[in-house]
């Protein structure tokens, strides 16, 4: 029996689903409409329980450098080691949040302040782009070879914040999870 490569009809359907599934995903477009109920103003203080640890980024760094010596990271600057400065979330303690009708203002346990205004925006290099996607907000953060995700959902009734960072560089990939319970 000849081995032909994609010759059964229903490999080729799921192939054909799964690459326009993809390419959905890749050209996902945010919505500016606020869902109703979707209110992150307030103060909110991380459940270190529920979340994953701060990343270590001195050890990113050495993993990093280690790779840029094997030839295996050609973009110094395209590294995770600065993961904390440019994703401030992936760190913080405690958030405090203002949201309007067009941006969000956060306020990180580090002092950092962030401005994120709906749709399309360019800031200190960065392009960003902001909006919900089936009621979850979402960050969408672009510089060189460095891509950031960041989700924010509540749940429990909007007592509960769930952020997810997926950040993707050209040297080590971070993915964190952290969740906030509501202050005051």
């Amino acid at each position: 029996m000849r081995f032909t490569p994609f010759s059964n009809a229903q490999v080729k359907r799921s192939l054909i689903v799964a690459l326009i599934l993809a390419l959905v995903a890749a050209c996902e477009s945010l919505s500016p409409t606020i869902p109703i109920g979707f209110d992150l103003t307030g103060e909110w203080l991380l459940d270190a329980n529920a979340s994953d640890s701060t990343p270590d980024t001195r050890a990113i760094r050495r993993a990093e450098d280690l790779d840029i010596a094997r030839g295996k990271q050609k973009n110094v600057g395209a590294s995770a080691a600065f993961v904390i400065q440019d994703f401030p979330v992936v760190a913080a303690q405690r958030l405090v949040i203002e949201q309007n009708d067009d941006s969000l203002g956060i306020r990180y346990s580090n002092g950092t302040y962030r401005d994120v205004t709906w749709g399309r925006t360019e800031r200190n290099f960065w392009q960003i782009e902001a909006g919900w996607s089936n009621g979850v907000f979402v960050i969408l953060s672009r510089r060189d070879d460095i891509t950031g995700r960041e989700e924010m959902k509540l749940e429990a009734g909007g007592s509960r914040l769930r952020v997810m960072v997926d950040v993707k560089t050209e040297g080590r990939d971070v993915m964190i999870e952290r969740v906030y319970v509501r202050g005051r």
